[in-house]
């Protein structure tokens, strides 16, 4: 018997009747496309996209600088073993690397990096990972001379970022950290002199605070301004903005412009008149008023609020080189405003103090520069969109693609777009999340059957995700996978009370949160309940850990990446700058508080796991060191709790390398697909 062809069924159904007369109607289509998927089990379908194709040409694009008519990013290559270029676009358009292939612009200062490179007068200033030594380099030449030392005299390392040239030229600014073997390293604003030829070890100008970070001239170069903080703060919690005339390689006025006790400070700028713009939250009460959200200020000889929106301008100090907002010819300023869940682009009058939407089909924007024609440049992305550099024409509203993150293209029947959802928690208060549900064109499902959930944990845990077209998410979503993204109570984007709410609290109110999306998808007959996933990295690692051990009823599976099993390993062998951010986190420190970290430690509650798990780390990781993993994998073998473990040779914090980010995707697939087979009712 020959198999049915679908056209041919539909159009016989229609025969002779009007709608034929001129081919098929639009409901005629949709019958064919329906008829042609195969009814397939959730568990069943094979992503629309691979796992290679995921990875395969994607870039990460970062830092963003203009000079002239010239504009430069940064780009993170998986396929160069996560190599950081500087890459440049000339005024005719032309874009090359200037980076040459032995080096790699990256920096470690609080083992973030960030701010690794900046331009002036056709000179690019960078810091190459291998040796974290500044070099300087003529953009169309192939030489390349150090200006730092590899070892200072005292035996430390020194790490470089937020370099910025002072307008004259003659001086490189930035934030130093000195790294050594058997202390506690030291972090100071220093510069060079670039009117000298000479290795040098950079020159202290401020010192005295644990941390420093964005400093910034004034156009005149008289002045700098910059952020300090100290232990156990970090720079999301209370920070100062400082102000002083720099001369005779000194500042020797400095004056705190704001800030202290549960200040939040971030994004210190000057505009073209030399007045100093930041944006600033504050620790109150009341989650209406404009003070609980990360708002824009002006200072001159005093402070100035620009905008009082229920909404953020600002983001936490994770990485330097952080750019939310410039300035435009005439003063006004072109910003990025979240709300809701969403990224907006606007232009704020800080004279009328009003402010305006940039129409756009983007949500999210970061790294946002302008030109002296008004053009604005930024990293831009939809829920249907990758990452680009765009460039956008104030005048004329012209919205121009610079450079995608990549070439591959899904096609629309197969993207699942996100719904932003709000949903109650158990204590009576509320949370967010990014909704996705299985679409893949291929496919549909037999009867009603539910699909199986995955929910996603960010890191930070000081963060937050967005609803931006991601290929991992699409990967999931059409493989079959209802997914959930989590912004559980600490995360950014919803004011300062909804990210205190986690002060003392972590591992229980995001834990918590996460465990209400889920029973909110189940109460809504969205999922199936015996096949629920969990899946994140650092911070969100440690969530997928933490929930499999203390809600064990609700997750059949669960992948941590370099994630954290034991709260004490992790304040033992992380590094400086978060080393006493579990302080506030977890509402004491130790060694007095050994009791509360080991009940937060998802290692002393792996009796309670009932779900087989997959741990990925990177062997070089310093933020959350193999140790923290490791741990947990021998504890589960102990215990004969069905696990795999996975480390990565060269890997740190994050995975950069290709080879390795579409493994660890291919094994998680695996893994899940193995236990939900299990789960299936035809293998009952």
């Amino acid at each position: 018997m020959y198999p049915k062809n679908p056209e041919f069924e539909i159009q016989n159904k229609y025969r002779g009747k009007s709608k034929l007369k001129y081919g098929m109607n639009r409901k005629m289509k949709e019958q064919i496309k329906i008829m042609k998927k195969k009814k397939t089990p959730f568990t069943e379908w094979e992503p629309a996209i691979s796992a290679e194709e995921v990875f395969s040409d994607v870039i990460g694009l970062t830092e963003i600088q203009v000079e002239g008519k010239r504009t430069y990013w940064l780009e993170m290559r998986p396929a160069e073993k996560g190599r950081y270029v500087i890459v440049q676009r000339d005024e005719t358009g032309k874009i090359r690397d200037i980076t040459q292939s032995e080096f790699n612009v990256r920096t470690r200062v609080h083992e973030y990096g960030g701010g690794a490179y900046t331009v002036f007068n056709n000179l690019i200033y960078f810091v190459n990972f291998k040796d974290l030594r500044i070099y300087r380099q003529l953009e169309d030449s192939s030489k390349v001379h150090p200006l730092t030392p590899s070892k200072n005299e005292d035996g430390s390392l020194g790490k470089y970022a937020s370099l910025t040239v002072s307008p004259g030229g003659k001086k490189l600014l930035f934030v130093y950290e000195k790294e050594y073997d058997n202390k506690e390293n030291e972090n100071f604003l220093a510069f060079l002199d670039l009117n000298s030829e000479d290795i040098s070890e950079p020159r202290i100008i401020a010192k005295g605070y644990d941390f420093y970070a964005d400093p910034v001239f004034a156009p005149t170069g008289k002045k700098i301004a910059w952020l300090q903080w100290n232990h156990p703060n970090m720079p999301w919690d209370s920070t100062e903005l400082m102000i002083g005339t720099f001369e005779k390689n000194a500042i020797p006025d400095v004056k705190k412009v704001a800030g202290g006790k549960d200040r939040s400070i971030c994004l210190p700028r000057f505009d073209g008149e030399n007045k100093l713009y930041f944006v600033m939250d504050k620790g109150v009460g009341d989650a209406s008023s404009f003070e609980n959200w990360w708002n824009l200020y002006c200072y001159t000889d005093k402070i100035e609020q620009i905008t009082s929106e229920q909404a953020e301008f600002g983001e936490p100090h994770w990485v330097f080189g952080q750019s939310n907002y410039d300035f435009l010819s005439d003063n006004r300023i072109i910003a990025k405003m979240a709300k809701d869940g969403a990224d907006y682009l606007v232009i704020i009058n800080p004279k009328m103090r009003s402010l305006s939407f940039v129409e756009s089909d983007l949500t999210t924007f970061s790294y946002i520069k302008t030109d002296t024609d008004d053009r604005v440049y930024f990293v831009g992305a939809s829920n249907k969109k990758t990452a680009a550099i765009y460039s956008l024409d104030i005048e004329s509203k012209n919205l121009n693609v610079l450079k995608k993150s990549s070439s591959i293209e899904m096609k629309g029947d197969d993207i699942s777009l996100p719904e932003f959802i709000i949903y109650p928690t158990k204590d009576g208060k509320q949370s967010h999340a990014f909704l996705y549900t299985p679409k893949n064109s291929r496919y549909t499902v037999p009867g009603d059957e539910k699909p199986p959930l995955l929910v996603l944990a960010h890191g930070g845990p000081t963060a937050r995700t967005n609803g931006s077209f991601s290929f991992i998410i699409q990967f999931w979503a059409s493989s079959g996978f209802a997914v959930i993204d989590v912004d559980y109570r600490g995360s950014t984007g919803y004011g300062r009370i909804y990210r205190d709410a986690l002060l003392s609290r972590w591992g229980l109110i995001d834990a918590e949160d996460i465990a209400d999306a889920v029973r909110y998808l189940l109460k809504e007959g969205k999922v199936d309940e015996s096949k629920v996933a969990v899946r994140g990295g650092s911070a969100g690692g440690y969530m997928v850990q933490r929930v499999m051990t203390q809600y064990p009823d609700l997750f059949s599976a669960g992948a941590s990446y370099y994630g954290i099993g034991n709260l004490i390993t992790l304040v033992e062998q992380t590094h400086k700058f978060e080393s006493r951010y579990t302080d506030n986190l977890v509402g004491t420190k130790l060694p007095e508080g050994k009791e509360e970290y080991e009940d937060r430690s998802p290692i002393n509650h792996l009796e309670k796991l009932k779900a087989p798990m997959i741990i990925f780390q990177g062997s070089d990781d310093k933020i959350v060191t193999p140790d923290n993993s490791r741990e947990v994998a021998q504890a589960l073998r102990k215990r004969g709790i069905e696990y795999e473990y996975v480390e990565y040779e060269g890997e740190s914090h994050g995975f950069r390398i290709k080879k390795n980010k579409i493994d660890s995707l291919k094994r998680e697939f695996k893994f899940y697909r193995k236990i939900f087979s299990k789960k299936h009712p035809a293998n009952s």
